[in-house]
């Protein structure tokens, strides 16, 4: 066979098995967290920055702008050496049980109180990304596969008073903690968290029927 079309066909075949990944970086405060806790079927949105590798083009913005929650301040950038898509979404944050069309939020942030302490949960809408991953194979032959984004927090004291964060499973500030860290947010601290491969990967292929792990508590 002819080098020339050997190594096209070794291109198109890697490109019909390539699968996006990113980035998701979730604005949090501490007030809203409380808020929500207390008070029924209260929801507070929350900013999320996106990155999705490889996307830029028109018709794809289009489709996201009408089906994801706040689609904003969509703009390319260069990430994992390639052009990518980075854009603001809305997600909710709500008590475990309230009852809210989440059809067009791609992630939810979902609160229990845990006999004093608050558990703090992401969940995927698993129907939307469907649909997305749908859409990003028929028209590019691609998945959009959510094991390979990483999942980033920045946590902001915006209380008065102190609080106890306790984190699993994450990196937090760069260090990485297998398990769980206990962190003293005192008023007006700022803490950067990212969720390791393993529980990353959990989240990502979780069904709505399987056990939920919170990915940080306040006590």
């Amino acid at each position: 066979m002819n080098k020339k079309i050997y190594s096209i066909l070794i291109f198109l075949l890697c490109f019909l098995f390539f699968s996006c990944g990113g980035e998701i970086k979730i604005s949090i405060f501490t007030r809203d967290l409380k808020d929500v806790m207390n008070t029924k079927d209260e929801v507070i949105y929350t900013n999320v920055n996106l990155i999705v590798e490889s996307l830029q083009d028109e018709n794809d913005i289009s489709f996201l702008r009408n089906s994801l929650n706040g689609f904003s301040n969509e703009h390319t950038i260069e990430y994992n050496y390639s052009t990518s898509l980075s854009f603001d979404i809305k997600i909710p944050i709500i008590k475990e049980g309230s009852d809210i069309d989440f059809s067009k939020d791609l992630l939810i942030i979902e609160g229990k109180n845990n006999n004093g302490t608050l558990d703090f949960y992401v969940t995927y809408n698993r129907d939307l990304f469907s649909k997305i991953d749908r859409y990003f194979y028929n028209t590019h032959y691609q998945n959009i596969e959510l094991s390979k984004f990483k999942i980033k927090m920045e946590i902001n004291n915006d209380e008065r008073n102190p609080l106890n964060l306790i984190v699993y499973s994450s990196y937090v500030n760069g260090k990485a903690f297998p398990f769980e860290h206990h962190e003293e947010l005192k008023e007006r601290d700022r803490i950067n968290i990212e969720i390791s491969e393993v529980f990353g990967n959990y989240i990502s292929n979780m069904n709505y029927s399987d056990k939920k792990y919170p990915i940080f508590s306040i006590k």
